[in-house]
């Protein structure tokens, strides 16, 4: 069993850098059982025609089951006048549907004896780290300034979960994630955007870290896969490579970013996994 695994493509139909970096993936070698997409895979666009493009192209070159998750930049519901409950619950899943595409956040994909189980995740501010300069304030706010700039993290500012707070949206998506692991009929490969600890982060301490790395992920994904993780997990949202084990979870941010294809595949033979990851710079 061979899968592909891609994460934070960003996908825009009028940039030529990401149509370039799609034909990459296209021209990927080989034959694949299942291919699996880790959110951010395209900005939103009027009529979602940016995600219609990319899953079009990729179902017509990978003839196989696929599955994907969301990621932050499309529940920015703000941007087009919904709510990311709306895009998350109702307005993804449906679009799926249109292209064959299982959205891992309802439900399972099973290709073989092994169970694909995803979620975006979110963030609760359980990555804080105190006495570095941040306070809650300022995370809630989305605006912190460092060294005389201002940084803005927009999802503070885009998404509309309905009045709920982060804390409550994370830990509703996360709760969901756990039983759908439990559930699971085949061996489990997890997927979350945001990351699962602070270690998959990737990048090094700064003031501006400090600030940006509380809305990379949750110990709430963390610790459902210290209790039921499988043999991997893949993450993505920081754009910066990083690795860990949680418990006895390989866990893989592959760090794939505007211009740099990172993705992975996922090979299983009898009772053997591995995971082989690939690098291209798109000019």
């Amino acid at each position: 069993m061979r899968s592909l695994i891609l994460f934070d493509l960003h996908y825009q139909d009028n940039n030529p850098l990401s149509r370039r970096q799609l034909d990459r993936i296209v021209e990927t070698e080989g034959d694949f059982d299942s291919v699996i997409l880790g959110g951010d895979n395209a900005e939103l666009s009027s009529g979602l025609q940016n995600h219609k493009v990319l899953f079009e192209r990729l179902k017509t070159r990978f003839d196989c089951p696929a599955g994907f998750i969301t990621g932050n930049h499309e529940l920015w519901g703000k941007l087009a006048n919904l709510s990311s409950w709306r895009l998350i619950n109702e307005i993804f899943p449906d679009l799926g549907k249109e292209y064959g595409f299982v959205h891992l956040e309802q439900r399972n994909l099973n290709v073989g004896d092994v169970s694909f189980v995803g979620t975006y995740g979110h963030f609760d501010y359980s990555f804080l780290r105190q006495n570095k300069g941040v306070s809650m304030d300022e995370l809630l706010k989305g605006i912190f300034v460092t060294e005389g700039k201002e940084i803005t993290w927009k999802d503070r500012l885009n998404m509309d979960w309905e009045g709920k707070r982060d804390e409550e949206v994370c830990a509703k998506l996360i709760k969901a994630f756990d039983e759908r692991i439990k559930t699971s009929t085949g061996k489990s490969i997890s997927i979350s955007h945001t990351i699962p600890r602070l270690s998959l982060n990737g990048w090094p301490d700064s003031p501006a870290q400090y600030f940006m790395e509380v809305y990379s992920g949750s110990n709430l994904i963390g610790d459902v896969l210290e209790a039921h993780g499988g043999e991997y997990h893949f993450c993505g949202h920081t754009h910066a490579k990083a690795r860990d084990k949680i418990g006895r979870t390989r866990v893989i941010n592959l760090g794939s970013d505007y211009n740099i294809l990172r993705y992975a595949i996922f090979q299983k033979n009898d009772r053997k996994c591995s995971v082989e990851e690939s690098e291209v710079v798109i000019s």
